[in-house]
């Protein structure tokens, strides 16, 4: 579900994060860090092919607003600052242009979906809406909680759906001949789906930074599909 934007694989289901309450279900230990700024550059592979796209965070007026986008998708998030999404769009050329937004605990989708006009009101319970799960588990990770359930809009179908994530260790990741301790979370469906699908994401204990996603979005035998940074802020600027 990665899909290149961080979001749900089109596998599983066959993929790529309200309420100040919401937070609350997410009970945090320690302080969350600084939210890392700027535009990041990450690529995907898949067997012989590899993608790049751009991962972009930004303040607006007392929010986080993430930006992913290629050559034919874009994916706009904004959310709070401990992670849980308010408002979501999708554009995807000749296919979906979608916006979500959560009032209470009522999703509201308007836009166009497979090139016509849709317009939907989907009821979740108090779970947080986590969309880009490169940033929305932000608070999970700095608690001391080991599982935790939400609700994502599935990005190939514009589906909603609860997902449950899932502290699974730590582990070194390299980037930049450096090596970096991560958190190793993964990511399944709720219910009988759990058995056909799951994602694993790292993220740089230090900050919570997105380092890498893997997962197989498809049938047995099907190439895994692999995510990962390439590039940052800093290490863009000096190239």
């Amino acid at each position: 579900m990665f899909l290149k934007k961080c979001s749900i694989p089109a596998a599983l289901v066959t993929t790529v994060l309200f309420l100040n309450s919401a937070a609350a279900q997410t009970n945090s230990s320690l302080p969350l860090p600084e939210v890392p700024e700027g535009k990041f550059e990450y690529q995907e592979i898949v067997g012989d092919e590899v993608t790049r796209f751009n991962w972009e965070v930004e303040r607006k007026q007392g929010k986080i607003a993430i930006s992913v986008f290629d050559t034919e998708t874009s994916f706009y998030n904004l959310c709070t600052e401990d992670g849980a999404t308010m408002e979501w769009r999708l554009v995807e050329e000749g296919v979906h242009d979608v916006t979500v937004i959560r009032k209470g605990n009522t999703l509201h989708l308007n836009g166009l979906r497979f090139g016509k006009e849709y317009n939907d009101e989907v009821t979740i319970d108090e779970r947080p809406w986590y969309q880009p799960l490169s940033f929305s588990l932000r608070s999970f990770l700095n608690s001391d909680e080991q599982k935790t359930s939400f609700w994502v809009v599935r990005a190939d179908k514009i589906d909603v759906m609860p997902l449950t994530a899932e502290k699974v260790g730590e582990e070194d990741i390299v980037f930049n001949e450096e090596v970096m301790p991560a958190q190793k979370v993964e990511i399944r469906a709720e219910g009988f789906r759990s058995q056909f699908w799951h994602g694993t994401y790292w993220y740089r204990k230090s900050d919570n930074l997105f380092l890498r996603y893997e997962s197989v979005h498809g049938l047995p035998g099907t190439a895994t599909t692999i995510v990962e940074l390439i590039g940052t802020p800093q290490h863009l600027s000096d190239s």
